[in-house]
């Protein structure tokens, strides 16, 4: 449920056709190392500004995950004149194969600091997330299974000039999780990725310190009904160094009742060569 400009996610969803009692959404994404990365919702629209979903998705790779790493959602979207709420409660069932699961929530909060027609709007997001993960950590003797939380807090601005070009700034901070300081997770099955946008379509495993992104949009009507976009986000890992990842897309209005999503990733850890990714996303309405 990544979509371009992430501060107006879930009010991209409620701005569905008037009609439309329900849409899904598919979001597939596959590259280096055996990438591949699944999400599929279901949304239906329960009042004008009320909306609720059903997601599952699962991600794989042949290095440290070459058994499908399944989790759900139930998305609940909300969006009033001038406040937009949305709630993502998801859970990773413990996997057989890495022993770990994980259990959370997000909360957005989305504003805008002019006026509803102004097309040269200015928005702020707000947002919380927590979860707790149980996985092996390898600390002492022998590897044992830990339990343990965690929390981040985002803050993400999105200026528009005139409908035509888009600038999104975000950044967000993590919590230290508490009894894993010490000790070295091994293959923990959450993406970090619930917790706050970290710009890239791979799972991240590991735990964040902190993150920062920027992303640029040009829209393209009325010669094409379109949006070019393009970002960059750094995150900073806790045992690992420092990531970085870029992003670059094309998001098609096929016509009034789907949406075409084609991006790509160049994404690249200190320690590792550059990795590519692919995503296709495809939005329908029913």
């Amino acid at each position: 449920m990544k979509n371009l400009l992430l501060a107006a996610l879930f009010c991209a969803a409620l701005a569905a056709p008037a009609p439309a009692a329900w849409w899904l959404e598919n979001d597939y994404s596959a590259g280096s190392n055996g990438h591949k990365k699944n999400s599929l919702t279901v949304f239906t629209r329960l009042t004008p500004r009320l909306a609720a979903g059903v997601n599952a998705a699962f991600y794989k790779d042949t290095a440290a995950y070459r058994e499908k790493i399944w989790s759900f959602r139930l998305p609940v979207m909300y969006s009033g004149s001038s406040l937009s709420v949305s709630l993502k409660p998801f859970i990773y069932p413990v996997s057989p194969e890495t022993r770990s699961g994980a259990r959370g929530g997000k909360l957005y909060l989305l504003t805008s600091l002019s006026e509803p027609d102004d097309e040269s709007y200015m928005r702020l997001t707000l947002s919380g997330a927590w979860a707790e993960q149980e996985a092996l950590a390898a600390g002492g003797a022998a590897a044992a299974k830990k339990t343990f939380s965690q929390a981040a807090y985002e803050l993400q601005a999105e200026k528009s000039y005139y409908g035509q070009f888009y600038f999104l700034f975000s950044a967000a901070g993590f919590s230290k999780p508490s009894g894993v300081s010490n000790a070295t997770l091994l293959r923990p099955a959450m993406d970090q990725s619930e917790l706050a946008y970290l710009g890239t379509f791979r799972q991240v495993t590991a735990l964040p310190e902190w993150t920062m992104g920027v992303q640029v949009a040009r829209n393209m009507r009325p010669d094409f009904d379109s949006h070019i976009y393009a970002g960059y986000s750094r995150i900073s890992l806790r045992k690992a160094g420092v990531a970085n990842s870029g992003t670059a897309g094309l998001k098609l209005n096929l016509n009034e009742r789907s949406m075409l999503d084609l991006a790509y990733n160049l994404y690249k850890h200190e320690d590792e060569a550059w990795k590519n990714y692919f995503k296709v996303l495809l939005q329908v309405f029913f």
